[in-house]
């Protein structure tokens, strides 16, 4: 048999086994993106009838749902784009469309905190206290017009479920950029502590606590 023929083959067969794995098939996918869509926009809206007035229309609440939920699927996407980027700018090409479909699957687990954190709220106790495991031992409200409100609001969602969602990002890098997970953890872990720090200071400087002088 030809070198022409066989080693060809084997190349893409190779180049295919590298890839990163779709997280649904194709004609599945944008369902899937569509559903994470709308069960964001079910939770903001929870949280936002739950906080507003009575007397505020409820469709003040489904408008602002609305653009939540768009702003945590272009979340996935400015991430996708991110790493995307970064390995391109190092010679590894990943799929930003495979990406960006693991990213909006990968969200179902702060999907998950938040519907944890509105139980833990209103089931104050030990059933609050076993939650917080999960989401962040300061997710659950308490007192937040404190002084460390920013710190709070930026880390105290670090639970179970944040340091998986982490590591599920990391994860799904390394079939693509064969570098192992080390890499990949470290970038997801600084992509996301400047993230974090970002918050914490823009809360702050929003609350009129700004660190800088």
């Amino acid at each position: 048999m030809s070198s022409a023929g066989v080693v060809p083959a084997a190349g893409a067969s190779a180049a295919r086994d590298r890839q990163m794995p779709r997280a649904f098939r194709a004609l599945w996918s944008p369902l899937w993106i569509a559903f994470v869509a709308y069960q964001w926009w079910v939770e903001i809206e929870q949280w936002l009838l739950a906080a507003v007035p009575d007397d505020v229309p409820t469709v003040h609440a489904q408008v602002a749902a609305t653009l939540g939920a768009a702003g945590h699927i272009a979340g996935s996407a400015i991430e996708a784009l991110f790493y995307f980027g970064w390995w391109r700018a190092r010679g590894i090409r990943l799929s930003l469309v495979r990406l960006f479909e693991w990213l909006v699957s990968i969200s179902v687990l702060d999907l998950m905190a938040s519907g944890l954190t509105r139980v833990a709220e209103a089931h104050p106790g030990w059933l609050a206290s076993t939650l917080e495991v999960f989401v962040g031992l300061g997710a659950v409200r308490g007192d937040a017009a404190g002084p460390g409100s920013g710190f709070r609001a930026s880390f105290g969602g670090v639970g179970l479920l944040c340091v998986a969602r982490l590591v599920a990002t990391a994860a799904i890098q390394p079939r693509g950029t064969e570098r192992g997970l080390a890499a990949p953890l470290r970038l997801t872990l600084a992509m996301w502590l400047l993230g974090r720090l970002a918050n914490w200071w823009l809360v702050d400087l929003a609350r009129g606590m700004s660190p800088l002088p």
